[in-house]
């Protein structure tokens, strides 16, 4: 419930007119600044993350712009609510504020001041205050644009604490790792995990971008900024990590189109499987709103194009590349994924999805697949390369497509994100005809899709075997057979 404080009004300009800015309380000490009488669904939804809140803490959320309100006036409308605070004896202020810990020219800050005035210790950000759907707290710190979450005690100086709140079990562990070099390849601590990066300068994307992901919830992520960093470098890394942190650790690439024979090397070379993220996370639109001083921290696992700009999203988010063993290939596993569309339902599995009566899809790396149900994805569509610029729809049709399948096509293409129905490339596999090649090529152009021919073999090719990205042990070519691959094999083996 929403307990309004009646006495606490100061004044906000919004587009050009003047709204009034309230204190509610939500939950036990959880206070929230917003604009209007009541505050708005998402700023409840966010406080609602920050609870329930430990004996002794009380948290201050400010949804509102307070631009031009200096801290001294955020004391004076927070005055009530914190002497509220100081009577239930409160210690520890959380106080999810963008700035809120940034001194200016000529005024305090207001974790300052709450902490000078109320005797409170204070944990507030320097740059924006980000929520995560898990209650944890993210401040990106970058290039440029300070950030990070500050602890204020009356009477100290304030001591960074870092990007995340709280900090995880695992950053220590990292931090040890800070400026280790591997074969030329420097490894840096970012809020999710570890750089690995050449040694040397480095564009301004890859500097950036790695500190603005924030952390993921089961573990560490190891993010490689050039596709030129060799498997076994990453192996060698991976290696060195305690067995609980390497269990839940992940790879992520800001190039997608290479990460998976990298993942699967890097498999091979430790004789394990790999857990790979498709795509890097970048916080979503409208993760920190037009007049709102916190806001959300949930990321989405997007491909990067070669600008730095955010592509499509995959729908495989994350998958297990394991290791060839014996003649048995080389598999890409899907375990997280989201669904296309709203007409594709069936089973819980990301690989038992309908379409039509007689059809069933599959996530892939690449996009999707479609064929007849008991049919499996051909080892050209399983085994395809991510990329930022096209989405594979691979279509598995022995004979000509009938009607149910025709049906649901065109349902599912229509229901496609904009972002994916302006890179949809749809791969042809088996014999369809000419009068289903026809009529493939009229649904494909009534929504803008590209059409080509495919696999030609059947709609059932299994995906096995070797290939590029799914299949056999590393050639004996290019670095597997360098001085440097052999030694950087001998260290892994004695890690």
């Amino acid at each position: 419930m929403i307990v309004r404080n009646e006495a606490c009004h100061v004044k906000q300009a919004h587009h050009g007119t003047t709204v009034p800015v309230a204190v509610s309380t939500s939950d036990e000490r959880i206070h929230l600044v917003h604009a209007g009488d009541r505050p708005e669904p998402w700023i409840t939804e966010l406080a609602g993350r920050l609870g329930p809140v430990r004996p002794g803490e009380a948290v201050v959320l400010v949804g509102a712009d307070l631009e031009g309100t200096d801290g001294a006036a955020l004391c004076d409308l927070l005055a009530p609510a914190l002497e509220s605070c100081k009577r239930a004896h409160v210690r520890l202020l959380l106080l999810v504020m963008s700035t809120g810990a940034e001194d200016g020219a000529n005024h305090q800050s207001a974790a300052r001041l709450i902490s000078e005035r109320w005797g409170f210790d204070v944990l507030a950000a320097s740059g924006a205050a980000l929520v995560a759907p898990d209650g944890s707290l993210f401040s990106p710190d970058l290039p440029g644009e300070p950030g990070g979450w500050w602890h204020f005690a009356p009477g100290t100086v304030p001591r960074l604490v870092g990007s995340c709140l709280p900090v995880s079990g695992w950053e220590g562990i990292l931090k040890g790792m800070a400026g280790q070099e591997v074969a030329g390849h420097v490894l840096e601590p970012v809020p999710a995990g570890l750089v690995v990066r050449p040694v040397g300068p480095l564009s301004g994307l890859a500097r950036t971008l790695p500190r603005a992901v924030p952390p993921h919830r089961d573990g560490p992520q190891l993010i490689v900024v050039s596709s030129a960093v060799p498997a076994a470098v990453l192996a060698v890394v991976m290696a060195a990590l305690p067995d609980s942190v390497r269990g839940t650790a992940r790879l992520l690439a800001l190039d997608a189109r290479s990460v998976l024979r990298t993942a699967h090397r890097v498999a091979d070379l430790m004789g394990a499987a790999v857990s790979v993220g498709l795509g890097m996370p970048v916080l979503a639109n409208g993760a920190l709103r037009d007049g709102a001083s916190a806001g959300d921290a949930t990321a989405e696992l997007r491909t990067i194009d070669t600008r730095g700009m955010p592509s499509w999203r995959p729908f495989a988010q994350t998958v297990v590349c394991t290791p060839a063993r014996g003649k048995s290939a080389r598999r890409v596993r899907v375990t997280e994924w989201r669904v296309p569309a709203a007409s594709m339902s069936g089973g819980t599995g990301p690989d038992e999805l309908t379409l039509g009566r007689d059809w069933q899809a599959a996530v892939t790396p690449a996009g999707l697949w479609i064929g007849p149900r008991g049919g499996v994805p051909p080892l050209t569509a399983a085994a395809r390369s991510v990329s930022p610029d096209r989405v594979a729809i691979d279509l598995s049709v022995d004979r000509g497509p009938d009607n149910s399948l025709l049906h649901g096509l065109d349902v599912l293409f229509g229901q496609l994100e904009t972002e994916v129905r302006e890179r949809a490339v749809v791969h042809v596999h088996g014999c369809p005809g000419t009068e289903g090649q026809e009529r493939l090529r009229r649904i494909t152009a009534r929504h803008g899709f590209r059409l080509v021919p495919g696999d030609r073999r059947g709609a059932g090719h299994p995906a096995t075997g070797s290939g590029p990205d799914a299949g056999g042990r590393p050639g004996r070519a290019g670095a597997s057979e360098t001085p440097e691959y052999a030694k950087l094999r001998t260290w892994l083996e004695t890690v």
